[in-house]
């Protein structure tokens, strides 16, 4: 594993994730997850773009590949590094947000989550407008509901990731 990928393993660790690509729920997982990890300041040099399901970045796809092909039952290439303190502190605060044991509600959650704040901070919708972005989100074939882009936006703005 490289800086950048060792990096990548510990911020999903301080997260209480999983790092595991077994299937596409557990893709979305740790590509939303870094999405809002950099979102609440943590830099890990990803850059992201609209994809079906909200933001997605290509390289943290590869990057995700070369850390799973890495580890090793016996082995664990970050074990010694970690991350600096600011980050770890920002990791700290987000935590809670992942705390959800079942794995398609979680998805489903930063999916939501990730899509709103992307939205959002791209100015492709004013004023923290829930109707147009759950809009937005059903031309996309996502049936989130009003409430539940509202609630999103409460979630956001309580981790700082959004201003009140």
């Amino acid at each position: 594993m490289d800086r950048g990928q060792i990096a990548l393993k510990l911020s999903i660790d301080s997260l209480g994730l999983k790092f595991q690509i077994d299937d596409f729920r557990d893709r979305l997982i740790l590509q939303k997850a870094i999405y809002l990890v950099q979102a609440a300041g943590v830099h890990l040099g990803y850059y992201y773009q609209w994809y079906l399901h909200g933001p997605y970045c290509p390289s943290l796809t590869r990057d995700e590949y070369a850390v799973a092909a890495g580890m090793y039952p016996d082995l664990d290439e970050s074990k010694g590094w970690t991350l600096d303190a600011i980050s770890l502190d920002k990791l700290g605060r987000l935590s809670s947000m992942f705390n959800e044991s079942d794995r398609g509600k979680l998805a489903t959650k930063l999916e939501l989550f990730a899509s709103v704040h992307f939205l959002l901070r791209r100015g492709q919708v004013p004023d923290n407008s829930a109707i147009e972005i759950t809009a937005i989100l059903r031309k996309f074939d996502k049936n989130f509901t009003e409430e539940e882009v509202e609630n999103a936006i409460r979630e956001l703005e309580r981790y700082g990731l959004l201003a009140g």
